[in-house]
This record gives structure tokens, sequence and C-alpha cells, in this order.
């Protein structure tokens, strides 16, 4: 039977190991009730002792590293004086391998990680003798989430060789523990493989305190200050340096840390490095002219595309302090008149245009790409689900069919080390699958690219209000009258810090219903996920984000870059090709300009539009609106048509006897039930025959009686549409009704003059 772990009988912090001090005798009866002792592994332990004993110490941890057994790993037995020489070989290596995890296991000794590393010791009868129920449990947790062998077995190593080198008992582990194997790891260059699910395990399983924050957010580096930007890029005057701190810390609340971070690299890298490059000198803002052209000359030669941007950084550094010198001595001794003119920046407006064109026609020539993308990712989730779920239903090693072609499931071994992703995954051979292929991962890739291509259609949101998304954004609003319930999602501040609500439409219902069942743990509950800002540098506190993916045990949210790849990916298996032969771009940001030129057709108010978009300014929304100008291409048709008109008339040709004909049916069938429909001719009707709404309906007093019958009507609707609460059907009885009105009135104004009387002679 296991044995319990060792009593603690030292500071597992400390140097010391918990028995490291205890008499050789005594360690050796211990040894004989481990887990798996027999007289080879007990022949282990005493040889070791006794070979140890040989080396001056107080305890058995400062013999082993005064025999110089620390470090060393492979010649470790040849430190200790080779006490298994003239032993064969096979019996030496069982005895010692055996004997020293046996020490290591009851923390007699506590070998380096460089030790563990090279020495080849036997993990899992250290694992046997030292908390071997939270090794199992941890084997459990991780076959129960699914998660892959390798990285299942790399977890066990990394727990093994922590506990073996700090002797921590369970209990005591704390995260630094772990966090000083991943330095060692660093430190050698070797990525810490495994202890990503280690860290995850210890916080499922509760060793960790629930709000130990993840492993990406514990070794996060803090984002740095703006003194320590600035001092990143080596100021030498230390009179500028200081007031450039100064400057960028006012500035700091009304920015996010991304904008500080380009306003430092700007206004330190871009601006005052080159001036002091070429003015060693140079400690004031009071640049000379020649100066500061020479500096512009040497900035804007050849493509920067961010040029302007600096530009107004640098101009907007001058301003500033001219405006604060007014209220502050401070900035007194600063102000300066500015080498940067108002035409230095003029050229802004003009690149703006030149790539809002560009963006503009990129919208158009996607417009019509759109139906197809979103028709393609719909059957790409479609038969990725039927062909994992026909694969699923094979046998490993079996030959299946699906939709004519047949597959064979690729049989794996369940507990390997190089198993790929573990037995619950779905691989495949055949078809056009040449090696074998994932099909549980095709699927979810599949999935989430439908899920994310579907809410940016929908929504129009930006890509980090998407992967923001929580459960906490849904809410039900009822209307007062019906209490019909609205789906409503409302989207966190993001670029302009303007929180908005949108209405749920079905589609989007049905993605969001769909990702929540896909992420829910088995109580239905949604994980909770912590989500890294970029922008700001700092992580979320722990959330039930939809947009999340599992690492392992981990559950993060959806980076930008994934969403992007996400995109880019269902385009390719789309298989949708521009005129070169390429895969057409989309990224996220054209959905929202898609959204946007799509209501803006459709007849939404822009100003309604423009608060959906969170934009704090009409023209932004203007500037998203890749539509064709039709009030442009209606006056351009008035033009040529008076410019027609001035032509002579010999330039055009006599009419026909069918297109006069044409022109006097026009005129017959302008006529109807209550009046004469006053629309040009060769023009249809555009108002789809809703003559009593139509304003060039021209009403004919004599089919008064008749208006005033209908209008009768409509109220009778309209007392009926109140009564059943068809409230939709009431706004448009409503408009009709003013509508009915208001051609009443005019034919009670319009007075019939009769035939004019021709006098007689």
């Amino acid at each position: 039977m296991p044995t319990a772990p060792p009593t603690p009988e030292a500071d597992p912090q400390s140097c010391i190991p918990r028995l490291s001090s205890i008499a050789q005798d005594e360690l050796i009866e211990r040894a004989k009730g481990l887990t798996g002792a027999d007289a080879v592994t007990v022949r282990g332990v005493r040889v070791i002792l006794k070979a140890l004993s040989e080396f001056e110490g107080q305890t058995w941890q400062q013999r082993w590293e005064n025999a110089g057994c620390q470090d060393p790993g492979r010649d470790w037995k040849d430190r200790l004086g080779s006490p298994w020489k003239g032993i064969y070989l096979n019996r030496a290596a069982f005895e010692s391998a055996n004997g020293i995890a046996d020490l290591i296991a009851m923390d007699v000794i506590r070998p380096s990680y460089t030790w563990l590393r090279e020495g080849s010791p036997r993990l899992r009868r250290i694992r046997l003798n030292r908390h071997p129920d939270f090794f199992t449990q941890m084997t459990e947790h991780g076959l129960g989430l699914q998660v892959r062998p390798s990285n299942i077995e790399n977890g066990l190593t990394v727990m093994t060789k922590v506990l073996a080198h700090t002797g921590a008992h369970l209990q005591e582990l704390r995260p630094e523990h772990l966090l000083g194997f991943r330095d060692y790891q660093i430190e050698r260059g070797k990525t810490p493989d495994g202890l990503t699910y280690a860290w995850a395990a210890l916080k499922d399983l509760r060793i960790f305190d629930s709000t130990t924050p993840g492993l990406l957010q514990a070794v996060a580096g803090r984002r740095p200050s703006v003194p320590e930007m600035v001092d990143s890029y080596g100021v030498r005057s230390q009179p500028v340096r200081d007031m450039l701190v100064r400057y960028l810390q006012i500035r700091e609340p009304s920015v996010d840390y991304s904008t500080l971070r380009w306003m430092v690299y700007e206004l330190v890298k871009n601006f005052w490095l080159d001036i002091e490059a070429h003015n060693p000198d140079a400690n004031s803002l009071r640049i000379g002219f020649e100066e500061g052209r020479a500096w512009l000359s040497r900035f804007t030669h050849g493509s920067i595309s961010t040029k302007h941007r600096t530009l107004f950084i640098v101009r907007g550094l001058y301003l500033d302090i001219a405006s604060w010198a007014t209220d502050d001595a401070y900035w007194a001794q600063w102000a300066a008149p500015s080498f940067l003119t108002r035409e230095d920046t003029s050229g802004a407006n003009k690149h703006k245009r030149r790539t809002q064109a560009r963006i503009h026609q990129r919208i158009r020539d996607l417009s019509p790409i759109l139906p197809k993308l979103l028709t393609s990712t719909a059957e790409q989730l479609k038969d990725a689900q039927a062909l994992l779920a026909a694969g699923a239903e094979a046998e490993q090693g079996q030959e299946f069919e699906h939709q004519g072609i047949t597959y064979r499931r690729v049989e794996l071994r369940r507990r390997t080390i190089n198993a790929p992703r573990g037995s619950g995954r779905v691989w495949v051979t055949g078809g056009r699958y040449e090696r074998r292929f994932d099909l549980t991962q095709h699927e979810d890739n599949c999935f989430w690219s439908w899920a994310v291509i579907n809410t940016l259609n929908e929504t129009g949101v930006r890509i980090e209000e998407l992967v923001e998304i929580t459960t906490h954004a849904f809410s039900i609003y009822r209307l007062p009258e019906t209490r019909e319930a609205l789906p409503l999602l409302q989207i966190v501040p993001s670029k302009t810090d303007r929180e908005r609500i949108l209405l749920i439409s079905p589609e989007l219902a049905h993605v969001f219903a769909l990702v929540k069942r896909r992420i829910a743990a088995v109580d239905g509950r949604v994980p909770l996920a912590v989500r890294y800002d970029g922008a700001e540098r700092i992580y979320s506190p722990p959330l039930p984000h939809l947009f999340q993916l599992r690492t392992g045990s981990e559950r993060r949210t959806m980076s930008p870059s994934w969403v992007r790849i996400a995109i880019k990916e269902a385009v390719r298996r789309a298989g949708i090709k521009d005129d070169n032969g390429d895969d057409y771009k989309f990224t996220p940001h054209d959905f929202r300009r898609l959204f946007a030129t799509s209501a803006l057709s459709a007849g939404l108010p822009i100003h309604i539009l423009a608060k959906l978009m969170g934009h704090q300014n009409i023209s932004t929304t203007q500037g998203y609106a890749a539509i064709h100008d039709e009030e442009t291409l209606r006056h351009f048709r008035s033009f040529l048509d008076r410019r027609r008109a001035l032509r002579p008339h010999d330039d055009y040709l006599e009419p026909t006897e069918a297109e006069i004909s044409e022109f006097h049916e026009h005129f017959k069938k302008r006529k109807v039930e209550l009046g004469n429909c006053g629309r040009a001719y060769g023009t249809p009707c555009i108002h789809e025959h809703a003559c009593i709404r139509c304003p060039v309906l021209r009403p004919d007093p004599a089919q008064r009686p008749r208006m005033e019958e209908l209008i009768g009507a409509l109220q009778d609707r309209k007392l009926e549409a109140e009564q059943r609460g068809w409230l939709g059907e009431l706004e448009g009885i409503e408009i009709s009704l003013q509508a009915a009105k208001e051609k009443l009135n005019q034919m009670a104004r319009k007075v019939s003059l009769g035939m004019p009387g021709i006098p007689s002679a």
C-alpha cells in the first residue's frame, strides 16, 4: 500500500530536506516500508548512504553536495567513489537508480534540476512513493478533459521534478515553485513542456487557490511606465528627458496604453533622438527653421506610411505646451514656436482620401462575394460534422464510406507519449487525405470560422469587441404594451469608450446558442476564461467569454490574430479566388464596413447606424459606407438630359409608331382609382402601387366619396389592431390613414374651372 507522505520535519523553503538529518539505520528502516520496496531497492539505499557517510557534512544533503553530486548528472555514482565497482552493470544500474529514487521520495536529498535532467532518475518510482494519490488524480483529470497523453506525461514529469527539487509538501506548493522550474528551462533555452497543464491541474484540483491567475497571466511582464519607456531610448539631455516624461504622463489618462506607446516612439525615437544625433548640444525645443526643415526632410524621405501621425504628434507637442504655458510656469520655459506648420500636415487629408477610396473599392469588390462566403462556411461546417460523425461510428482501423468516398480510421495507441492528440479524436486517411487527417480538429476549425464570420456579419462589431462578448452581455427587454421579449446584446466600450446595445437577430441567436453549447461544461455553465488586452497590456478578470478555446485544461479567449486566421482559412476552404487566382482577403474590419454599407443601402438612417456602430461623429459612419452615390448619379443624368435639349433637332431621329404608341400607353396607365399618377414618362412605380401614401398621386375630387369610404375602413382596421395588439400593423395603418386624410384635404382644395368659353365673332 502507498505510504503517507513524510511528516514535515523541516521548512520546505529551506535547503535542508526533512529527513536529511536522520541516522542511516532509521532511513534504511523507512526505505523498507516504501511501496515496491524489496531487498534490491533497500540495498541500493544502504550503498548510497554508506558512500555518502565518507564525506563531510551535518546532513545527507550537505554530504551529497560536498561529494560533487548536486549538479553533475550521469557520473554522480563515480563522484561517490564508485561503490558499485566490480558488480554487474545491470545490477549496479538497478540498485543505484532505485536507491536514489527512494532517497529523493523520502526527502533525504533534493537534487538540482540539472541532475534531474541528466541523471536519468526513475521518476515513476518517485511518484509511487511521494503523493501517489495526487498523481493518479492528475492523470484522471487530464484524461477527463481529453488532454493529449504526451501533455499529461510532461505535466507529471514537471510536478515530479518540482516536488523532488523543492521538497515541498503537496499542500505547501506555491506558484513560485513552478515558476522556478520555468526560469530554469528558459535560462537553458528550452520550452517548459507540460508546465501549462501542470499549473491548470493544480488550480482545478484546488492545490492552488482559486484566485491564482493562469500561467500566462503569472509570467506576463509588467507593462513599463512612461519613465521606463522614455529611458529605454537613451535620451542624452536630462532636462528634455524630464520634460518628455512629464508631458507624456499628463497625456496618459486620456489615451489607451497602445496609443501612449506610439506617442513615446514618435516623440523620442523619431523626433528627439534624430535631433540629438545631428545636434548633440540640443537641450531645448527651440529648434531653428533650417534645423527643423532638415529633420522634416530626413524624416519624410522615402515611403513611411505613418509619417503623418508623427507630424501630428510633434506639432501637438508644441501646441499643447504653448497652451499649458499660460497656466503652469514649468511649461513657460519650454514654450517655443513650432517649426511645423499646418501645410506640413495638410497632406494627411489627401492620403486619407486615397486610402478611403481604396477601401471603398475593396468593399464594392467584396460585397458580391460575401453571400458566397456565408453559404460556403455553413456548407463546410455541415460537411465536416457529417464526416466526423461517420468517422466516429467506425472502429479504429476500420474503413467507412461517406458520400461515396471510402475512408479508413487510423488506429492510434491510447497511452503513448507520441500519440498526437489522444484517443478522443478521429484521424482518417483516404479520399483527398493522403496523410492522416484530424477530423475532430477540422470540424472545430470549421465551426469557429462559421461562428466568427456570422457574428461579424450580423453585428458589425470590431474585432476586440467580438472576443470580449460574454454571457453577461445578453439581456431580455419586454415591450411594455405587448410584453414581447426582445433579445439584446451589450457591446462593452472599446475604441471610443461608447457602450451600445444591439438587437439580436434570429440568425445571431442561433450562432450564440451553438457556441454556448460547444463551450459549456457538463453542468451547462460557460467556463471562465481570462482575456489579454493587447492594447492595454493587461489581463481581464475571469469571465464567461463566448469565443474561447481550450489549451490543455486551460480556457483562453481567442486572440485577434486567431480570428484573422479563422477567416483566412474559411476563404481558402471556400475556394473564392480573385482575377489573379489568389484567395480573396477578408479582414474582420471588412465585415464592419460591409455591415454599414448594407444597412445604409437598406434605408437605415445614418444617425441610427452611427449609434449602432459606436461612432461619435456621423462623418465617420459616412466613411464606412462604400455605396454608389445615387444623388450624384441622378444629378449627372439630369445634366445629360439638359445637354441633349440644347443640341440641334436634326441630331435626333423621328420617333417610330411603336415609340408613339408606347408613349400613349404610359398616360393610359397613369389613371388610377383615386385620380392620376404624376410619375414621369419611362419611370416605373417606385412606391409598389401604394397610391394613398404616394406623394405624386393627383387626387380626383370626383372620387371624394371613395376616399371617405377608404378612411372609414382604415379607422376600423386601426381599432381592431389596437384591440389585438398588432403594433407592427398599427404603425402602417396610421401612416396610411394620415396620408389618406391629406389626400382628402387636397380634393377639397382642388376646384374645377371647367372648359373656357370661346367668344363668338
